[in-house]
């Protein structure tokens, strides 16, 4: 099935658009009529693509976190015995990303600071928290057996860990060394996930 290449062209230019501005303020005080004026569309083009500001820029930042996920599920069941040395590859990539879109993520994830509910925290942990009970899942884990309750607590510590400790990084002086936030990161997760891959 062929993308129509208007559609395909609008998309990508509310994609640019919903970066530009949520780069410059959280994605929760960015209006439709703004993006669609940026991205030289109207507004029912916007709503053609999105539902809401908010879900543009979940929908663009998913397709890269969907991407990270899956390639670092495919080289675990390539090498499950390697699989600290592919996490810590795998978190790099994330780590990369989130700094690819710094201004972005240091808007949205400040909303968080001290409240819950930013769509951006949300997505965030959401995503890795989702992409661990898959990871459990596909690796043997009964998520309904005697286990269940301990992997689903352990996979919203590491989601939410990880979306808190990416908010402080991003919040820290520069340069900002991605191997710290790996590191860092690595060091906090708990050891049952390292352990999945090989059962």
């Amino acid at each position: 099935m062929t993308t129509d290449p208007r559609f395909a062209r609008s998309a990508d230019a509310l994609a640019d658009a919903v970066l530009t501005l949520a780069a410059e303020r959280p994605i929760e005080r960015i209006a439709v009529t703004e993006i669609a004026r940026l991205a030289g569309v109207t507004r029912a083009t916007f709503y053609n693509h999105a539902t809401s500001p908010a879900a543009l820029l979940t929908s663009v930042l998913l397709r890269e976190l969907d991407t990270i996920r899956d390639s670092f599920f495919a080289d675990v069941d390539l090498a499950p015995d390697r699989i600290e040395e592919t996490w810590r590859a795998s978190e790099l990539v994330l780590v990369e990303h989130v700094l690819a879109h710094a201004d972005v993520y240091r808007r949205g994830l400040a909303q968080a600071a001290g409240r819950h509910g930013s769509v951006l925290s949300e997505l965030l942990a959401g995503h890795v928290e989702a992409s661990l009970l898959t990871f459990a899942r596909d690796h043997g884990v009964d998520l309904g057996g005697p286990d269940a309750l301990r992997i689903a607590m352990a996979a919203a510590f590491v989601g939410q860990g990880t979306a808190g400790a990416l908010r402080v990084w991003l919040e820290g002086p520069a340069p900002l060394d991605p191997e710290v936030a790996v590191g860092t990161i690595l060091s906090l997760i708990p050891p049952l996930w390292f352990t999945v891959a090989r059962a």
